[in-house]
């Protein structure tokens, strides 16, 4: 499971009223002219104890209690059931089914009756028939934004028994239009149906079977009454209490294990919420709790945002980027060692071809989106012409002293749409200021940091206001005197003052880049150099794992990981190392470990000493741009749980054919935070569902690729996850 504890426990909106000692079962509260009222199916059997299930049932009677002087004030039907009660432009509509003369709660019709003053009913009249062999039990109506809407339970024998939910629409209450796909209840129990409009949603009021067997009423919402989103697991509507007896027409030893057929309405700035316990035999056992606003705020409730690390706007940009290059490139491009903290004349730094325009086309081909340069490296060599040191690119032949290579390397990538980011590094041999090398909570400072402060404090300020908007400041940890860990010679923390100051003028001058090391980092190191991460990946760190994840223990929050690798053996080139590349195959693999796990992958480019990356690195590039287009770059279709879930936390993506696939591509929309801790794909094969890829963590994004499956629908499937999870899935 991730790292990051649970978020604040949900508290239930409902208070208990308790019970009304009523065997009733299906009421429906409503306001008619400023008074309550309910609506009561009033089973004949209830007057004859001992009697068997549905005695009498076609003497069974529909009738209105005006809850002000608790007197029955009208009974618009005998004979009927299952009914519940609308109000509609000053008049009640009562609708209902017909239990016919046959078998006992066998439904095939619905019918509306109507009144204007509860005494006078208009005809019932049938406005929905069954299909054959088809039963009809509760039925719900509600006013949508344009038109009506009802639901009505059915055992239709095409989908799972015992009941499903079907939806139609109307202009008028009596003419009602299937909704093409509209159902609930394809693969689970469902039952006692309520159905309401609020705030652009349609929320179902619906039975759960837990085990037991156990009922609970919980709630689902859908913008169009085909797609459903289900409320957060741990969340019912209403629940039982398994300590109560049930009513007392059922034996004392019973207990209650349902809680169920819930109807409410807002009245005196209360929302009254009516169901049944019981033990789901025989009787219920009426009860009622009230939540202290109206309907609207009451189901919102239940869809309620968790408490969850998420990213800034900064992390957010950078994380949708995914992919980045490294270019390494300086004075160790040129000694023919790779060595970073050789400190060399700047008279011997000329790299005549130059190219800045080459990296970022090389880059924006392999499918990159930023490009971070090192500025500075270890030795201090700085590639602009800084007021700080000589020890720069103005002392250097190339282009008389006049050039600036970050400079052109920001204008080159502008101008190949990717976002430019600046490497500074805290070490700096030619200062020389450093810190031992690791490990990590016992290095030591090199160096004078008092005098070394200002001036690499300058030297970033330069970097933040000469070259326009950055996207990262990649601020490397190793040999940095500013760490949060290094301590004097006496060993004394030398504290993070320094650190926090730089991160404060990062922020200043250039607020949409995320930093990279530091004291307050944006962003968090995968761990290795293998361009890796492993999983699952978590993005948020829990207070007190700073250290688990190469970060100070203060660090915690969302902090995504990038996983970063170097080209060759060695970040810079070396002479005759082509032969060390790594392969397009290696790459492929290091893009589906990092990016396909979630993480950003930092690709390194390697500049030769005449400052144009070699053709072999250019080639092995390309090829691995190619495959990873062929795996994932055209979509065979997309299904999101913005469109609504199919049923039950999962999505379903059919195809019009059988079709060949070989990949999946799972994202979450991680500015609502990382939700996801368990999931599996399956695919539709020899007529059953079976697994074809499975994990845990999901993030930014997670990948899978196959051997060739071929199907005509493809689900995913939530198995663990905070509430209200968003997310995509996307076949190749």
């Amino acid at each position: 499971m991730p790292p990051v504890s649970s978020p604040a426990p949900w508290i239930h909106p409902l208070t208990q009223s308790g019970k009304l000692g009523s065997p009733l079962v299906e009421v429906t509260p409503f306001i008619f002219r400023d008074r309550l009222y309910r609506l009561e199916n009033w089973q004949k059997q209830w007057e004859h104890p001992g009697s068997t299930d549905g005695f009498a049932c076609q003497q069974d009677s529909v009738r209105i209690r005006d809850l002000g002087t608790d007197q029955v004030v009208a009974t618009p039907l005998t004979g009927h059931g299952l009914a519940m009660a609308f109000v509609w432009e000053d008049r009640v509509h009562v609708f209902a089914g017909n239990w016919g003369t046959g078998a006992k709660w066998h439904i095939e019709e619905i019918v509306l009756t109507t009144s204007t003053d509860l005494v006078t009913w208009t005809p019932p009249e049938v406005v929905l028939r069954a299909q054959p062999n088809e039963k009809f039990f509760n039925v719900g109506v509600c006013r949508g934004a344009d038109r009506f809407a009802l639901l009505v339970e059915t055992n239709d024998p095409g989908w799972p028994p015992p009941f499903t939910f079907k939806y139609f629409t109307s202009p008028d209450l009596r003419t009602w239009t299937p909704v093409p796909d509209g159902l609930y209840g394809r693969a689970k129990y469902v039952g006692g149906p309520a159905l309401y409009y609020e705030g652009g949603w349609y929320y179902t009021l619906y039975l759960e079977a837990l085990d037991g067997p156990r009922y609970e009423t919980r709630i689902t919402r859908s913008r169009d009454l085909v797609q459903w989103e289900d409320a957060p697991p741990g969340r019912p509507f209403v629940t039982f209490d398994p300590t109560q007896p049930v009513h007392p027409l059922r034996p004392a030893t019973i207990r209650e294990s349902n809680a169920s057929d819930d109807e409410l309405c807002f009245w005196q700035g209360q929302t009254i919420v009516y169901y049944s316990g019981g033990d789901q035999q025989v009787c219920g056992d009426l009860q009622c709790a009230v939540f202290d606003g109206p309907p609207r705020q009451l189901f919102e409730a239940f869809f309620a945002e968790p408490d969850l690390p998420r990213p800034s706007p900064a992390q957010l940009a950078y994380q949708t980027r995914q992919f980045g290059c490294f270019v390494h490139f300086g004075p160790a491009s040129c000694n023919g060692t790779s060595d970073m903290f050789a400190v060399t004349p700047a008279a011997d730094f000329n790299p005549a071809a130059l190219d800045a325009d080459q990296w970022a086309r090389t880059a924006r081909n392999a499918g990159a989106r930023h490009i971070v340069l090192t500025a500075k490296h270890h030795n201090g060599f700085c590639l602009w012409p800084t007021r700080t040191t000589d020890y720069s690119i103005k002392n250097s032949p190339w282009r008389r002293g006049r050039g600036d290579i970050v400079a052109d390397f920001v204008a080159a990538a502008r101008r190949h749409g990717l976002a430019p980011g600046l490497y500074l590094s805290g070490g700096d041999q030619h200062f020389p200021c450093t810190s031992t090398p690791d490990p990590m909570g016992e290095r030591r400072l090199v160096g004078d940091r008092v005098a070394y402060t200002s001036v690499f404090r300058e030297q970033l300020r330069e970097l933040l206001t000469g070259y326009g908007e950055l996207s990262v400041l990649w601020l490397d940890g190793a040999y940095d005197p500013f760490g949060w860990d290094v301590a004097g010679a006496d060993g004394q923390p030398l504290g993070t003052a320094p650190g926090d100051e730089f991160a404060a003028l990062i922020r200043q001058h250039q607020p949409n880049a995320v930093i990279f090391g530091g004291t307050r980092s944006d962003l968090r190191w995968a761990g290795n150099e293998d361009g890796r991460a492993d999983y699952p990946l978590w993005n948020a760190i829990a207070p007190g794992d700073g250290c688990k994840h190469w970060l100070s223990p203060a660090a915690h929050g969302w902090l995504p990981a990038e996983a970063d690798a170097p080209t060759r053996r060695t970040w810079f080139w070396t002479p005759n190392s082509d032969d060390q590349l790594r392969s397009p195959a290696e790459l492929v693999t290091m893009y589906e470990e990092s990016v396909g796990r979630g993480a950003n992958l930092l690709h390194n480019l390697a500049p030769d000493s005449t400052g144009l990356i070699p053709a072999a690195e250019v080639r092995n590039l390309e090829a691995f741009a190619r495959e990873i287009q062929a795996r994932y770059g055209r979509p065979l279709g997309t299904v999101t749980s913005r469109d609504g879930w199919h049923e039950a936390y999962c999505l379903n993506l059919t195809f019009p054919a059988p079709t060949a696939i070989t990949g999946l591509s799972l994202q979450e929309e991680i500015v609502y935070g990382q939700r996801i801790h368990a999931y599996v794909a399956e695919a539709w094969l020899d007529h059953r569902w079976q697994p074809i890829a499975e994990g845990q963590s999901i993030g930014r994004r997670r990948l899978h690729h196959f051997a060739p499956v071929t199907t005509s629908r493809v689900r995913l499937r939530l198995t663990a996850f905070v509430p209200l999870p968003r997310v995509s899935l996307t076949c190749y």
